[in-house]
């Protein structure tokens, strides 16, 4: 009799112990995504292992970033604070920068007995708030791999532009392997690192930031092989919307034609361009599924999968020449509309949600899954109650910026105003059907039939700016 007690206790004992353990969160941060994958409808692509991720969790099919420029978008996901006309506004951006006394999510999960690590490119700035993480490798000054035809036109290019303010072709394809680029390379460190996991059984929030597809669109050649010019989707509309005011679409994709070569100083680029882009960017895309599937493949094969969450995000989305841009710097949906998968063995696998998701809710969301309180000061909402029933609605609408471009998005209509910089007025504005106009190509803000619901898109962006604007109370 005594022994079966002892025996029961032990069964309640280890019970009790594996439902203690800590929840693992593998953080998957790339650059420049926008939905183009298969899994978001695009058959056109090449993304088994992202496609693979999306059946064994959830894929949120309506997430948007709130800033559409790198640093700033990074530095608010990280501490789940929107940006404002003073925190958070450009891609020089920087969390311990703007809000110093601010818990970035590596932080609190520092402090709730995690071990952290960043590899790769996971804030703007390498050093940014660098001291949250426990390991720590970056490799945005790296030696990645150089096709030598490129070294080559680089240092003529130099001779005739000494400022070097040209970085080369704005794509490239080699003969190199998967692991002579930078991110082949920080695939396998990630790895390593989770060897080390696993040896010392420690909970970890291992966060792993990809540069790809950023520009320049650079991958082994393998992977242009594997599309045709014929594979190629171009955008219907390449030039503004109809009726838009001048300066609500002033972008002159700067990050294209002040870095690269080939590229015109104005005026759209030539189709022969335009196709190298857009294969070259699929391309780079299929090359990150490899390295992504290959890190999954390790997490599983390490028996790290079943206590571990994966997310997986984009710091914003990019032109493909949709309104005659290219790039980001925008509140158009092709610059905030973006890639968002969370798998979870905690949560329900193989839906697809249409909930309206923002990534400042990122951070209150993994903290609950993790079971760690946030702080009280965030802006972000959980919506851990999607994961687990993904019929369910999580926000109404959702915002967005990018310096003097605000936007208030719900499932009905996009409403966008360009303000003047120093005092907030409203110099311009945009109304699209998103029912019926999809592709924000017909601005109907001065239509008579849509003047409530200007007046009223127009209040809701003036509270949320009011309350972006005020000072965070970090207590």
């Amino acid at each position: 009799m005594n022994i079966r007690i002892v025996y029961i206790f032990l069964i309640l004992s280890f019970s009790s112990f594996s439902q203690e353990k800590k929840q693992n969160i593998l953080f998957i941060g790339v650059d420049d995504l926008r939905p183009l994958i298969n899994s978001y409808g695009h058959k056109q692509m090449i993304t088994p292992n992202i496609d693979k991720l999306a059946k064994d969790g959830i894929q949120f099919n309506q997430a948007y970033v709130n800033i559409a420029v790198c640093g700033a978008s990074r530095a608010s996901i990280l501490t789940g604070i929107r940006g404002s006309f003073t925190r958070f506004d450009s891609y020089t951006s920087r969390a311990d920068k703007d809000v110093p006394e601010a818990t970035t999510l590596a932080q609190i999960f520092k402090e709730n007995g995690y071990r952290t690590a960043s590899i790769g490119k996971i804030s703007h700035f390498a050093d940014d708030s660098k001291s949250d993480w426990d390991d720590f490798y970056s490799f945005r000054n790296g030696s990645d791999y150089k096709n030598p035809i490129s070294l080559k036109r680089q240092k003529e290019i130099k001779k005739i532009r000494p400022d070097g303010k040209y970085a080369g072709p704005p794509f490239e394809y080699s003969n190199a392997s998967d692991d002579e680029y930078n991110d082949g390379k920080l695939t396998n460190v990630a790895i390593n690192q989770l060897k080390k996991y696993k040896e010392s059984n420690e909970p970890f929030f291992l966060a792993v930031g990809y540069i790809l597809p950023h520009l320049p669109f650079i991958q082994p050649k393998k992977y242009g092989d594997l599309y045709d010019y014929d594979d190629l989707i171009f955008t219907e509309q390449r030039t503004q919307p109809v009726n838009a005011p001048e300066r609500s679409i002033a972008h002159d994709w700067t990050e294209l034609r002040n870095w690269y070569i080939d590229i015109p100083e104005s005026g759209p680029v030539s189709f022969k361009m335009e196709e190298n882009l857009i294969k070259s960017y699929y391309a780079t895309i299929t090359y990150l599924d490899t390295l992504i599937g290959k890190l999954l493949n390790s997490l599983e094969e390490l028996g790290l999968k079943d206590n571990t969450t994966i997310v997986f995000w984009s710091d914003h989305g990019f032109f493909l020449g949709e309104h005659g841009m290219w790039c980001k710097h925008h509140t158009f949906n092709e610059a905030i509309h973006v890639p968002l998968i969370i798998s979870s063995p905690k949560m329900k696998k193989g839906y697809k949600s249409d909930a309206m998701i923002e990534y400042v809710d990122l951070y209150p969301t993994i903290c609950e899954i993790a079971g760690i309180t946030p702080p009280n000061y965030i802006h972000g909402e959980s919506f851990v109650s999607v994961l687990k029933n993904p019929e369910k609605e999580h926000k109404t609408e959702i915002y967005s910026r990018y310096q003097t471009l605000e936007v208030v998005q719900d499932k009905k209509f996009s409403y966008h105003e360009v303000l003047q910089h120093n005092t907030g007025k409203v110099l311009y504005n945009m109304l699209f059907d998103m029912e019926n106009d999809k592709k924000q190509y017909f601005n109907i803000s001065n239509n008579s039939e849509y003047l409530e619901i200007v007046n009223s898109y127009s209040k809701k962006l003036k509270l949320m700016r009011d309350f972006s604007n005020k000072k965070i109370k970090i207590k």
